[in-house]
């Protein structure tokens, strides 16, 4: 057996795993031709590696050489592989076939050659539901023929002959593989289809739990974990031959294995399901089924793995990343709870030491439920986090309640980077769910999920900064030369200068961050690390500016500082953001020239407001109408001053920055662009859908048809003033034909010239003013839905008015009871209550400047209501401060009079000033 290389006995074994930042600038490598769209499938790469090797046990171990992929090895070589289960990369020495993972514990059986399908005699019979029913009919029948006879049976004897064909039939992979299968005869693979009875799965699981033993069901969750613990390794990329996997995930009650675990919650035993050793197995197929998904980087297995799940409905979706999500709690909260009450952790070692013939992963089921057993038993003085956070132990927080205070947050520990930066468990679970975004991609847009599906509420309780600075520094050291020679000092306050932190260099040997995964971060967590890497980047430009300042003796203005006049907004704006290149991360303060108003906010929004209606509009020519989805899109005929693209760009930055939602009406395509994300066909669909429509009607006609069109290379549109251009699409587009051979070619080149190419010198403009308000990578961990969402706010279908009446303050009464109880404030909320969504719309307009709720959603919206002169009448309209989204409200008379002056308010009354 190999020894582990470690500086620190005692320390667990790191992982390796390949780094999904090193080749694909997206994390996801692509063909020459990005409007392929099973291009988009393509797996992440490998992830950071770390700097210690597994330990291995060599069970007649056997594998490829080290830097060579395929040939035997010879005794006395090294040789290295990564773990098919957990992504360790482990070296042995060679000669046989076989070795043991001492992470995972799972063996990997290396075989140098394709997988044969084998003789069907050779194993047991494939799994149905039918012939498991049939055969649970014949235990019966025989049981009932033999209590005729005289010889009565017990349960286990009854049913054994089911419980060892089971065993045998999920313990065999030709069995299992084969099995479950819509049609038995299909030879070919489809992306359709995984030609799997995923409800005949699901029933047959549900009709062993409801047997009057638990034999049969414990014999096939055994036969399975016996399989999955001994993984064959073959030289092919065939999806067919994952099929296994996804037939044991379709067991229906592997997530009870993780909720409801603990002393509190119910003691007693309702279904076998709830039994122990079931939840162990269980446990155990989850996680070994996740760590063999996540393993697997050929191109091909997860372009089909990704469409068969996309075609999955909304509901079995959903669960599959729900299932996903519940593992990582599952996980993370161990790791909560040890940093909030480090005393568990002295007991888990302790506990450990216990069992020194068994393998970590025996146990580590058991061991974390006595972890959630002993937090029962802590005194509530005693227990570190709130309350609020943990109504149940095993209840995962929800988002409502994780949003609702920073103070509560900040009373606990947060979970540290150190406890989860190489638990492979936490690692090849987001790997796997990454899969499900690919597919998630793919669907069509009616059954598309929300990209908050994916957030894992628990990680707002990570301290998800400190995970981006070492991310950022993993990445850093990775591109550093090795034969770098400068002092550590000296590199110390180079690193400085150029915002580089050499703080987490503790970090380094870590092999997985969050930040690699960021669907898995909620849009708070990423709108805190994104402010805070401006705010770190702004930190640093002040001093450098005090610095210069000291000589000078110039004061330094803690603000972005915008004064414009009404008539030149355009000039003057563009002039300003020129000008201050380096503020432009500040704080942002308006004011117009000539007019009384002090910008707490209303009047940045006014500014912001004015300054894109400018740009929109048609006389301004840097952005067209499309009038068959109703969207903006850029000109493609150029227009002089390519600077208001860049102007644009900025605002879309300043936006950001300042919190300040848009009226856009953009397709997702430009925020792809903003993040550098391709664009492809799908977006002309929905920017140009009656000319998309037409476009691929060209795939339904013979070449005869075609060369009658005399269609070539080549693409007219008008300018705003009706004059028509021509552009080629490829060189000698003029001449070139548009045929069955190549009529793919054109409709790509022709989608591709309205996207991108026709309009390339626009974007780069456009792409070069956001980035020089929102540099930083922290906005690669955004989607383009989740820029879309920060810029415009959520358009949710409907005003929740209780949420809103629970989160609004009041001011100018007592106390909040008398607030409550007052005449205005009641007649209010029975306005609202009675108010239709557009009508909602208007008043959120009237109020806040906007009528979007925030990205984050409604209840992070500051919404207040005052009293206006001291309690009296007023025949005056109510007021709005869209700086502070405070609505103002007399004592009115009567609750017709209020109803009629809000009205009034909230439909006709617009423009600032000041008492």
């Amino acid at each position: 057996m190999l020894r582990r290389k470690s500086g620190t006995s005692g320390t667990p074994p790191t992982s390796q795993f390949k780094n999904p930042d090193s080749n694909s600038k997206n994390g996801v490598s692509r063909s020459n031709s990005q409007w392929k769209l099973l291009d988009r499938f393509k797996p992440q790469n490998p992830p950071l590696k770390s700097s210690s090797t597994s330990q291995i046990s060599e069970e007649n171990s056997s594998s490829i050489k080290k830097g060579s992929h395929q040939g035997s090895s010879h005794k006395g070589e090294v040789c290295i592989k990564n773990c098919k289960c957990c992504g360790t990369v482990v070296s042995y020495s060679g000669g046989k076939h076989k070795f043991r993972c001492s992470v995972c514990n799972t063996t990997n059986v290396i075989i140098n050659e394709p997988r044969c399908q084998p003789d069907p005699s050779t194993y047991p019979h494939v799994l149905s539901f039918r012939r498991v029913k049939k055969m649970l009919d014949i235990c019966v029948h025989d049981a009932d023929e033999a209590c005729r006879q005289g010889n009565s049976k017990s349960t286990h004897e009854i049913f054994e002959p089911l419980s060892s064909y089971l065993f045998s039939a999920f313990k065999s992979y030709p069995c299992l593989n084969n099995s479950f299968k819509v049609k038995k005869s299909s030879k070919k693979i489809h992306y359709s289809t995984a030609n799997l009875n995923m409800e005949d799965i699901r029933s047959m699981f549900i009709l062993l739990t409801h047997l009057p033993t638990k034999r049969p069901l414990y014999s096939a969750l055994s036969g399975a974990c016996e399989l999955l613990k001994r993984v064959e390794v073959y030289q092919d990329d065939d999806a067919r031959n994952l099929l296994w996997l996804l037939i044991l995930l379709e067991i229906p009650f592997l997530s009870n294995a993780l909720v409801n675990y603990e002393k509190g919650t119910s003691t007693k035993i309702t279904s076998m399901i709830d039994v122990p050793e079931i939840k162990t197995l269980c446990y155990d197929i989850l996680k070994r089924v996740f760590g063999i998904m996540a393993q697997f980087n050929s191109t091909s297995q997860n372009n089909y793995i990704a469409s068969w799940f996309s075609k999955l409905n909304k509901r079995e979706f959903s669960s599959k990343v729900d299932l996903i999500n519940l593992y990582i709690t599952f996980h993370l909260k161990k790791y909560f709870h040890i940093a909030n009450n480090p005393h568990l952790s002295r007991r888990k070692s302790s506990s450990s030491s216990s069992r020194p013939h068994e393998h970590p992963t025996d146990y580590e089921y058991l061991d974390n439920i006595e972890l959630k057993n002993e937090l029962e038993e802590i005194p509530p003085s005693d227990f570190r986090p709130p309350s609020h956070l943990h109504p149940s132990v095993n209840q995962i927080p929800s988002r409502s309640i994780l949003s609702r205070s920073k103070s509560r947050k900040e009373s606990v520990v947060k979970i540290k980077i150190h406890q989860y930066a190489n638990d492979w468990h936490l690692k090849t679970a987001a790997i796997f769910l990454s899969t499900f975004i690919r597919a998630n991609y793919i669907r069509d847009d009616s059954e598309r999920l929300s990209v908050s599906i994916f957030y894992n509420s628990l990680l707002d309780f990570a301290n998800i900064k400190l995970d981006f600075d070492s991310w950022q520094s993993n990445k850093k050291s990775n591109v550093k030369p090795p034969n770098d020679l400068q002092e550590p000092e000296l590199q110390t306050v180079i690193d400085y200068i150029h915002g580089h932190n050499n703080s987490f260099k503790f970090n380094e040997s870590s092999s997985y961050f969050f930040c690699q995964y960021p669907f898995l971060i909620s849009l708070g967590s990423k709108i805190s690390i994104l402010e805070y890497e401006a705010r770190r980047q702004m930190e640093r430009k002040a001093e450098e500016a005090f610095i210069n300042s000291l000589d000078k003796r110039i004061a330094i203005d803690v603000y972005f500082k915008v004064r414009v006049r009404r008539e030149y907004i355009v000039q003057d704006s563009l002039r300003c953001i020129k000008m201050n290149p380096t503020n432009l991360k500040k704080s942002l303060r308006v004011q117009f020239i000539d007019e009384p108003g002090v910008d707490a906010g209303g009047i940045k929004k006014e500014w912001f407001l004015l300054l894109t209606r400018e740009l929109f509009s048609p006389q301004a020519g840097i952005f067209v109408n499309i009038e068959d989805s109703n969207l903006l899109w850029f000109n493609v005929v150029p227009i002089e001053n390519y600077e208001m693209y860049y102007l644009f760009g900025a605002i879309l930055g300043l936006a950001i920055y300042n919190s300040t939602i848009l009226n856009l009406k953009f397709p997702t395509a430009l925020y792809k662009l903003l993040l550098g994300k391709p664009v492809d066909l799908s977006d002309y669909q929905k920017l140009y859908p009656v000319s998309a429509s037409n476009l691929l009607k060209l795939r339904e006609y013979s070449n005869e048809e075609l060369m009658t069109m005399e269609l070539t290379f080549e693409v007219s549109y008008t300018d705003f003033l009706g004059k028509v251009h021509t552009k080629q699409l490829i060189p000698k587009g003029t001449n070139t034909i548009v045929t069955v051979e190549n009529r793919e070619k054109y409709i790509e080149k022709y989608a591709k010239f309205f996207m991108y190419d026709g309009i390339t010198n626009q974007v780069n403009f456009f792409v070069k003013g956001f980035s020089n308000v929102i540099g930083g990578n922290a906005l690669s961990l955004f989607s383009p839905q989740e820029i879309e969402l920060l810029l415009c706010g959520s358009d949710e279908e409907k005003i929740d008015v209780a949420i809103l009446r629970s989160i609004t303050k009041y001011s100018g009464w007592k106390d909040n009871d008398h607030a409550t109880n007052s005449s205005p404030v009641k007649w209010f909320w029975e306005y609202m209550d009675n108010l239709s969504y557009k009508q909602h719309k208007k008043v959120l307009a009237f109020v806040t400047g906007s009528d979007r709720v925030p990205a984050t959603g409604i209840q992070n919206l500051n919404f207040r209501i005052s009293r206006l002169a001291n309690g009296n009448d007023s025949n005056r309209l109510p007021v709005a401060h869209t700086c502070f989204n405070e609505l103002a409200l007399y004592e009115y008379s009567s609750r017709e009079k209020m109803l009629s002056k809000l009205t009034t308010a909230v439909n006709e009354s617009s423009g600032f000033g000041i008492k």
